[in-house]
């Protein structure tokens, strides 16, 4: 950690401790009273979805103590407790999904505390969930805790409350203005004052409260102490979501719109690429692949066919691995859909094309190979043509993937076809591979192909992500995306 996220952090517990009122309610407690604040405190309340860049994640009881360290750089699958702060450096982003299945993005240059959460399925109705945005930019999606108990959900700022009325909003904040965009639904925002104050929950609706709802287009909210504007989103320039976030409903198309809102974090984005913690979207390219073990091989090229392509799923074993499937519905096209995701995992998570997901045992990728050069067999794969209409299904008819381990090496072919293009598709790369299995293609002109993938199960099974430059028939450019499970 650098001496200037240190000092960061420093000013920021002195903040947090104020926040949980950690000096004296504590110390009029009773033991009753201690065991249920210590009980709430150490329940999970929440997963790290997503995590790219400087990301971490201050426990609790370090915020209190003399050593302000994180536990390190946050991964996907980490566990939330009360107290958690979540702090991103520049270029970092964490996203964090909880237990009620509401979401949370925490931008570049951000700092975010977990004040309060209760949640349970039986009691919906007794829900509490209090957010404190020390600075920076943060977006909640909330979930049905925000759903049913609305007077019960508060982010504050150093200038602001926000209270929802069931939403999708952006919180910008310093330690002089907040400000407030609202994606879907509508919510009420205050200056914190006397009558106002940051130890309640739920909106304030005093004098200077003011209510901003989606309907308001082309305009947000910016909170001062004198009060609040409602000013043309023109003036107002959020650090930027990171592909990964997921799109709000209300730009969706209609195949995505008849979905549960609490549940919208479940969806994610057609074509937003997901591969380890790699992530990238059809039409630009991830960074450039450096393997652990890749020895002098940039000048390799992969051969443009193969005297053998395997047919798919062949005398292979059962696979640990298991597709699933984002939307309510398939996609155009599609005649054998994977099962819905209805309560997805996302520590299991391999590989995700927006469209569909590979999922894994926790353990799937605990073991790689260091030695052995092995040819894969195609189990299955699904694949998409991006069209304005949104995404058409498109056919992977075979493939071959070969994997050095001991050389961190991989080559890979897929020849596709969809009815809007002329001809059979090549999806071929070839590229390093890390000592974790995270595997990567070399894209040195634009017309390559992106492959990321992971390999799985001791390096007996492996998936990837692929996107492929293509021009349909009618001469319109666009992209073939999809993923692929493979096996030995």
């Amino acid at each position: 950690m650098t001496r200037f996220t240190v000092l960061r952090l420093a000013l920021i517990v002195k903040f947090i401790t104020a926040c949980l009122g950690i000096s004296a309610p504590l110390l009029n407690a009773t033991s009753s009273e201690l065991t249920a604040s210590r009980a709430h405190h150490e329940a999970i309340v929440g997963t790290v979805l997503f995590s790219v860049g400087p990301a971490s994640i201050v426990p609790a009881a370090q915020t209190v103590e003399t050593n302000h360290s994180s536990r390190g750089s946050a991964v996907r699958g980490d566990n939330l407790k009360v107290g958690d702060l979540l702090v991103t450096g520049a270029g970092g982003h964490l996203h964090v999904r909880f237990n009620d299945g509401a979401f949370l993005a925490v931008r570049p240059e951000s700092s975010l505390l977990i004040e309060a959460y209760r949640y349970q399925d039986v009691n919906p109705d007794g829900a509490t969930v209090k957010f404190n945005l020390i600075e920076g930019v943060a977006r909640s999606i909330t979930g049905r805790a925000g759903a049913s108990a609305k007077d019960r959900f508060r982010l504050n700022t150093p200038i602001a409350a926000v209270g929802i009325r069931g939403t999708d909003f952006v919180v910008v904040t310093d330690s002089e203005q907040s400000s407030v965009i609202v994606n879907s639904g509508a919510v009420v925002v205050a200056p914190l004052d006397q009558a106002c104050l940051a130890e309640m929950l739920g909106p304030c609706l005093t004098p200077l409260a003011q209510q901003l709802t989606a309907e308001m287009r082309g305009l947000f909210a910016r909170i001062e102490p004198s009060g609040v504007r409602l000013l043309p989103t023109s003036e107002i320039k959020p650090r930027m979501p990171h592909p990964d976030e997921p799109t709000t409903l209300a730009s969706r198309t209609n195949r995505f719109r008849n979905v549960d809102p609490t549940q919208a974090v479940q969806i994610s984005t057609p074509g937003t690429l997901i591969a380890g913690d790699v992530s990238f979207s059809v039409g630009s390219s991830p960074t450039q692949p450096v393997g652990d073990a890749f020895n002098d091989r940039l000048t390799k090229q992969v051969t443009d066919s193969y005297e053998k392509v395997t047919k798919s799923g062949l005398n292979l074993p059962a696979s640990t691995l298991v597709w699933g499937r984002w939307s309510t519905e398939p996609i155009g096209g599609e005649t054998n859909p994977a099962p819905i995701i209805t309560k997805p995992e996302y520590s299991r998570m391999l590989v995700s094309d927006g469209i569909n997901a590979i999922f894994g045992p926790a353990d799937a990728r605990s073991i790689v190979p260091r030695e052995g050069k092995f040819d894969f067999v195609l189990r299955d794969a699904r694949a998409s043509l991006m069209t304005a209409e949104g995404p058409t299904a498109g056919r992977v008819l075979s493939g071959v993937l070969s994997i050095d381990f001991a050389d961190g090496f991989f080559t890979t072919l897929l020849r596709a076809s969809h009815d809007q293009v002329d001809g059979i598709i090549l999806v071929q790369g070839f590229g390093p591979v890390q000592r974790d299995g995270l595997f990567q293609s070399f894209n040195p002109s634009a017309q390559d192909a992106n492959i990321v993938g992971v390999t799985a199960d001791a390096g007996k099974e492996a998936v990837y992500v692929f996107s492929k430059p293509v021009s349909t028939r009618g001469g319109t450019s666009s992209s073939f995306f999809g993923l692929s499970r493979w096996g030995r």
